[in-house]
């Protein structure tokens, strides 16, 4: 196992990788294990992760990119290029060009699915996975934004109902900023248990998240993401497996026991006082418990004393 680095002694290099037509921002730091960050959207960036997950940059090298279209990564004319295939191809030239034998996975929200994808195309690439507030099933992540749907107020339904009517982009490709504010409003609770950072959310590329989520409906997924299912080809996967969720999360207790269920070595933990964004509302544990998990395997993570059920 990786030694643990420290401060003054952390690496740091940023950079850019061509894969599959696309020009791609990355970042590393740290010595040790590589493990890569797969952050959320699908839209937005890297920065998600920071200055939350840095501390881990201690152990192991992180590795942080931003997907096709995302962030510092290349915008693309044909919005057809944004897909899972080609972003699990984008991995690969990564890996490649780092030459990185093996490494461990971390896929929150979105990077969760793609951490799926990669996973399943290339397990002999994945020591470890860890799957953040994520699922495996499209299935299972619309029963979750029903049961969310369910929870508002009959006027709040109403009103959702008729913004989606209206459309929710304009001709530019941004939000309508009344459908914008109040889906916010609705998710608020479930994506922090504490404030949310004080610094502002990255830019979010909605050609990605219209091609892949939805256009027309943040709560359904009609975009080329629609019917993923990974539950029958993780169960091929040898790798320890840790899925790991807040008890406010967006992402439903159902829907992880299914991802724990379909991996053949899966531990799951749900951090109590979390949401979705659990590494930035209890930030310590969550690294404590990544840093066992991949030292010690899931028993060491499962032992991890800190604010979990």
């Amino acid at each position: 196992m990786a030694r643990a680095a420290s401060r003054s002694s952390v690496l740091r290099t940023s950079a850019y990788v061509q894969s599959a037509g696309a020009r791609l921002f990355y970042r590393t730091m740290g010595r040790g294990e590589p493990l890569v960050l797969l952050h959320g959207g699908p839209g937005a960036d890297h920065t998600d992760f920071l200055p939350f997950l840095v501390p881990l940059a201690r152990s192991f090298r992180l590795v942080l990119f931003d997907q096709r279209g995302c962030g510092r990564s290349e915008r693309l004319s044909d919005r057809r290029q944004y897909r899972l295939d080609l972003m699990v191809r984008d991995l690969e030239a990564l890996r490649k060009h780092l030459r990185i034998e093996t490494w461990n996975m971390l896929g929150h929200s979105f990077g969760g699915i793609l951490a799926q994808a990669y996973a399943v195309r290339h397990p002999r690439r994945v020591a470890a996975l860890i799957l953040a507030g994520t699922a495996s099933s499209a299935r299972a992540v619309e029963a979750d934004f029903r049961r969310i749907r369910r929870a508002q107020p009959p006027h709040v339904r109403s009103r959702l109902d008729a913004l989606v009517r209206r459309g929710i982009f304009r001709s530019d490709g941004t939000y309508v900023p009344a459908y914008a504010a109040l889906s916010a409003k609705v998710l608020k609770p479930y994506l922090y248990a504490r404030s949310a950072p004080k610094s502002p959310d990255p830019p979010l590329s909605t050609d990605v998240l219209r091609e892949m989520w939805s256009e027309t409906n943040d709560f359904r997924i009609t975009g080329n993401l629609r019917g993923f299912d990974f539950t029958r080809a993780l169960k091929r996967l040898k790798a320890p497996v840790l899925v790991v969720a807040g008890d406010r999360d967006l992402v439903f207790p159902a829907t992880l026991e299914l991802t724990r269920r379909s991996c053949r070595r899966a531990t799951l933990v749900i951090m109590s006082e979390c949401a979705h964004m659990m590494f930035a509302d209890q930030t310590r544990f969550f690294n404590e418990l990544v840093t066992s998990f991949l030292r010690e395997g899931p028993r060491a993570a499962r032992s991890v004393k800190g604010r979990s059920r």
